[in-house]
């Protein structure tokens, strides 16, 4: 199938340096923008893809009472319910070969594997920040897979909650975390 380029309108340079214009300058100008509404946004309501498996999303956090007023018995369920536990096995391989010591990945290591993801550095950060639960500077299993799954679901177009739910800490630091328990 030939095409006859004569029946093409010609190319008008006033709008090419218009197109121009607005690429340079005016999506420069946009971009600082989009970034501070990422960090301002508060919405929460992330549900399905990756966080399926748990009732309200795993960004929803329910109060004790809340939870007890469902017939849910509080620790035992939030374990059964860690949103991750379903991938661990395919992060715990990743893990593995990245040669932990003591059962720990150093902050190198996590992050030489973390900046292959490509994401931004800045979106990098605030998954580490969640991530290292324990803030020791290292990652766990837990931890790692933990990081592995909002890489995931940063991936796929989700958001990022401002601050760990209870339902993505893993099952290990809810002992340590919140009250006498």
């Amino acid at each position: 199938m030939a095409h006859d380029f004569t029946k093409f309108h010609s190319l008008k340079p006033k709008l090419l340096e218009t197109l121009d214009e607005l690429l340079t300058h005016d999506i420069a100008k946009l971009m600082p923008l989009l970034r501070q509404e990422e960090l301002e946004s508060t919405e929460v309501g992330v549900q399905g893809g990756a966080f399926e498996g748990t009732h309200m999303g795993p960004f929803v956090e329910r109060g004790p009472d809340e939870a007890l007023e469902n017939g849910e018995e509080g620790s035992d369920d939030d374990e059964a319910e860690w949103v991750v536990t379903k991938d661990k096995s395919k992060y715990d391989e990743i893990f593995y070969n990245l040669a932990p010591a003591d059962g720990k990945l150093s902050g190198t290591k996590a992050k030489t594997w973390m900046v292959g993801t490509k994401l931004p550095n800045s979106v990098l950060g605030r998954i580490w920040k969640l991530s290292d639960v324990d803030r020791d500077g290292m990652l766990d299993d837990e931890e790692f897979a933990l990081a592995s799954h909002l890489i995931e679901a940063k991936l796929e177009g989700h958001g990022l909650p401002t601050n760990l739910p209870r339902r993505l800490v893993p099952p290990s630091k809810r002992r340590h975390k919140g009250s006498a328990e």
